[in-house]
């Protein structure tokens, strides 16, 4: 941890310069944190999230999805968080893509616990979407191979490899009043698969 208290602006100008593998690292409370980086399973579920988000939203042509974008959910001192995956419906469409923080509210965010420090810090970033008003905060852990998914204040739903993550009523956009993501639905075993695509990808020639 490096002790300086930077502002969110500091840190988006300067994240790249950061030592070690500074892509993975946030802002608390002021501090720059390197996080560990992820592992093989984390990237299995990113990978299978982005192909079937990308297939809805091509589908639907609703809202975007932005991959690792910083959200400022403090002030004063500033924390910047990183959710694997912001899915943003208001505004232009893709303005967010390609920022490296922002003050938007994405309506979603997707975070993968795949390390101890992720998952003990989990509750805490919990509570700033909530703060923040995000409408569904989806907590993905590769170790148990479960979902959660959090919309009201103490509503969580638990969802095992035999079930799948689908849009429910309650997902409602706090600003516009809309549905979100509806007609989404992915078999939670298909999200912690390794795709088979990429298992031909990574062999060594």
């Amino acid at each position: 941890m490096i002790q300086r208290i930077m502002t969110a602006e500091e840190f988006a100008d300067q994240k790249y310069d950061l030592p070690d593998d500074s892509r993975w690292s946030e802002l608390i409370a002021g501090e720059p944190v390197i996080l560990e980086q992820p592992s093989d399973d984390h990237g299995n579920v990113i990978r299978n999230l982005s192909r079937f988000l990308a297939q809805w939203i091509e589908d639907r042509q609703v809202g975007y999805a932005c991959f690792e974008l910083g959200i400022i959910v403090q002030r004063s001192p500033d924390t910047v968080v990183c959710p694997a995956v912001s899915y943003f419906v208001e505004g232009s469409r893709w303005e967010e893509v390609g920022k490296v923080v922002t003050l938007a509210r994405p309506s979603v965010v997707m975070e993968v616990a795949s390390s101890v420090a992720r998952r003990r810090n989990m509750p805490s970033r919990i509570a700033h979407y909530r703060d923040m008003g995000i409408s569904v905060a989806i907590v993905i852990d590769p170790m148990e191979q479960k979902i959660a998914v959090h919309t009201g204040k103490d509503q969580v739903d638990v969802l095992g490899r035999e079930e799948s993550l689908t849009s429910k009523n309650d997902w409602i956009d706090g600003s516009s009043g809309g549905p979100l993501l509806a007609g989404l639905s992915i078999p939670v075993r298909d999200i912690f698969e390794q795709p088979d695509w990429w298992q031909w990808a990574s062999r060594p020639e």
